[in-house]
């Protein structure tokens, strides 16, 4: 469980460690919903790039999505950070 900036904590469920760099997760929302989230990380040269993709839910907001576009950009500074050595995981 991880508590989010919106004041409400989710539960996560990512795929087994493996060698191809799939991270992809379940996102299990306080309402129960469940939200898949593939992301991927890519190796090159000295360095990796994160790929992640966000889906725009079913009957989701423009605001909402807006909001959920904006935590997930926040995240992955935050992971670039720490990644990088600049900030305390």
């Amino acid at each position: 469980m991880v508590r989010r900036d919106l004041g409400w904590r989710v539960g996560f469920a990512f795929a087994q460690r493996n060698e191809y760099g799939v991270l992809d997760h379940d996102v299990t929302l306080p309402s129960g919903e469940v939200v898949y989230n593939p992301m991927r990380v890519i190796a090159g040269g000295n360095g990796c790039e994160v790929v992640f993709t966000l889906r725009r839910r079913p009957g989701m907001s423009d605001e909402d999505f807006r909001a959920d576009a904006d935590a997930v950009a926040a995240d992955l500074t935050r992971l670039k950070r720490v990644l990088e050595g600049r900030t305390p995981a």
